[in-house]
């Protein structure tokens, strides 16, 4: 079906990043010394790989003015994204790609003050997949405290080779004559509230607003209970004879889900979907326990003369569809530390039948716990496990036939239809989950999981669009 290609579509593209996870937080800069280690830890790159320029950008300021130089010593004076850009097709000219680049800094001496670290660097330069010798620079750099974390806004890295004559990549930023108040950033949207005291703490939240396409399939075990049947369009009855065994429910869901962080640490979301199912529910009966239901009973005396009804056993397997639209209001809390993060989604849903006046109602909670890591050029993923409370109610009107052409009771007729009403409800409450969240970009994200444990199964995933 459509929502199965759907899944594996998302599967090799995909999920949403929570509002407390941190990328700048993840960045060691508590120190001078530490940002300047950052910087070349993260300038630095295996062969077939790519430095980190996302992160390498978080630990420039703002209005950071680029220092470059190219190979006839020419200097220009460049925005930090155009000098980033231009370093990557540098090194993609050069072919730094084929052998790789290391920087190790060998001593860094800073001289600090409240606000402001100048610092002296010496850095040992290697070509790991390239024979030449490495070169030891000295690189000076100036940094100051931004929103509590120390960043760079001057550096200069010279890079040669011998025998190779590249373009020098040179960076960082180069120093203002007059240099801007220190200011923190400020959030201009109108959700989440308490936004900036997140800001401020340094957390760096995601956009307020998101719309996620989300399949879901499942597939669960039920419990039958208030059985009233009818046979042959007879008055309808409570009886206790029917054996229903064990009947299962298969559903598939295409949602689709708008969702807005209140506070940083609260999400709330409407859903809406479309069902399409179908339900196997064996249904067993013993003949004598259907005579007595019509009030002819009195037959099954055992004489000679009793119908053979009397001594079997009734046995179809009703297997209704169903359609429909269903309608989810919800929240989710989050809340995390360092790259630890847990998650609590509350959902209530209601799912209206097509051409019945029956409904299904379900309540929801699935506390999760997880742990975010970082995937350099490919965003972030966060992986969890977790277990899911479902609680699950409905009305089933159905029928199912019987073939009693030998039943030896002209009144049963050479079918018997049963016309049952009985209500429905998840065997299981509780089964576990497993899944991840990848943040491909600040604006898109994936997400899948699997449920499994206990009679129920199923299977969510989603592509996501923040903004």
């Amino acid at each position: 079906m459509y929502f199965r290609l759907f899944v594996l579509l998302v599967l090799y593209l995909s999920v949403p990043r929570l509002a407390m996870a941190a990328s700048a937080t993840e960045i060691d800069t508590d120190t001078p010394e530490k940002t300047i280690e950052e910087f070349y830890r993260l300038l630095s790159f295996e062969a077939g790989s790519r430095p980190d320029f996302d992160r390498l950008r978080l630990l420039l300021t703002d209005d950071a003015v680029i220092l470059e130089q190219d190979s006839s010593a020419d200097i220009e004076l460049l925005g930090a994204e155009e000098s980033l850009r231009r370093i990557g097709n540098k090194i993609e000219e050069v072919g730094f790609e084929n052998f790789g680049l290391r920087f190790i800094p060998r001593s860094i001496d800073c001289k600090t003050s409240n606000l402001l670290a100048y610092c002296v660097t010496s850095v040992e330069v290697q070509y790991p997949g390239l024979d030449a010798q490495p070169v030891i620079t000295t690189d000076l750099s100036t940094l100051e405290i931004k929103e509590g974390r120390w960043l760079a806004t001057s550096s200069a890295l010279f890079v040669k080779i011998p025998d190779i004559n590249p373009p020098s990549i040179l960076s960082y930023p180069v120093r203002r004559k007059t240099p801007a108040p220190v200011e923190g950033r400020k959030w201009d949207r109108p959700l989440p509230f308490m936004a900036q005291k997140a800001i401020d703490l340094g957390y760096d939240l995601p956009g307020p607003f998101g719309i996620s396409i989300i399949p879901v399939t499942m597939r669960q075990d039920m419990n039958l209970n208030g059985l009233a049947v009818s046979v042959n369009g007879g008055p309808t009855g409570d009886i206790d004879f029917v054996d229903f065994a064990t009947p299962s429910v298969d559903s598939d869901t295409l949602q689709v889900k708008l969702d807005a962080w209140l506070f940083p640490f609260m999400n709330v979301f409407a859903v809406v979907g479309l069902l399409d199912g179908s339900s196997t529910v064996p249904v067993i009966i013993q003949g004598e326990d259907l005579m007595n239901f019509i009030n002819l009973g009195s037959r099954c005396d055992g004489g000679l003369a009793q119908p053979g009804i009397c001594t079997r056993t009734l046995a179809e397997a009703a297997k209704p569809e169903y359609g429909g639209e269903s309608y989810t209001l919800g929240t989710t809390l989050a809340t995390g530390w360092d790259k630890m993060f847990v998650a609590l989604p509350l959902t209530y849903t209601r799912t209206n039948l097509d051409n019945k006046d029956d409904y299904v109602e379900a309540y929801s909670v699935s506390p999760r716990i997880g742990v975010t890591g970082d995937a350099g050029n490919w965003g972030s993923i966060s992986t969890f496990i977790g277990a899911t409370y479902l609680d699950s109610t409905n009305k089933i009107t159905d029928t199912v036939t019987f073939d009693t052409s030998d039943s030896g009771v002209p009144e049963l007729g050479d079918t018997t239809t049963l016309e049952y009403t009985v209500d429905q409800s998840n065997k299981d409450k509780w089964n576990y989950l497993v899944g991840f969240n990848w943040s491909i970009t600040k604006n898109w994200g994936a997400h899948a999981e699997a449920g499994f444990g206990g009679s129920r199964s199923n299977f969510i995933s989603s592509m996501t669009y923040r903004f």
